[in-house]
């Protein structure tokens, strides 16, 4: 099941519920969308999707910081991100993207944008780029 099929049914659910917090669903979902429409009147991709739902987590996790401890508005922004995280697929550990470089590189390729291409393909939006990167750096020195 896709990111968007998850929330959509996550979204209808708490509607269904009369949940507060089901407007704030519905929210990303609008938001997901409109990067396919953007982009050609499209339907938007499951990394796309990925990538939206990482971005709104990350403005959560901005905001919460921002707001006193215990408050009523912080309580609903960690269950939002709670249920946000829910619908993601599970992130590439280190060890299979660390692994799946061994297995893809003999010897140190000519630069590091070729290893970030790689992981691209084979993870796409489930593989965090940074920390990739950084493994790339201490397997291959580049």
């Amino acid at each position: 099941m896709s990111v968007i099929e998850k929330l959509k049914s996550e979204s209808m659910k708490m509607r269904k519920a009369r949940d507060p917090l089901a407007s704030k669903l519905v929210f990303a979902l609008s938001e997901i969308d409109k990067v396919g429409k953007n982009n050609g009147n499209r339907e938007t991709t499951d990394d796309e999707a990925i990538k939206v739902v990482q971005k709104i987590i990350a403005n959560i996790d901005q905001t919460i910081v921002l707001l006193p401890a215990n408050s009523a508005v912080e309580y609903d922004l960690t269950r939002e991100k709670s249920i946000l995280n829910s619908v993601l697929p599970q992130m590439a550990s280190d060890e299979e993207v660390r692994n799946y470089l061994l297995a893809s590189f003999v010897e140190a390729p000519a630069n590091k944008g070729v290893i970030m291409k790689v992981l691209k393909e084979k993870f796409g939006a489930l593989v965090d780029m940074k920390r990739a990167g950084q493994i790339a750096t201490e397997l291959y020195g580049v």
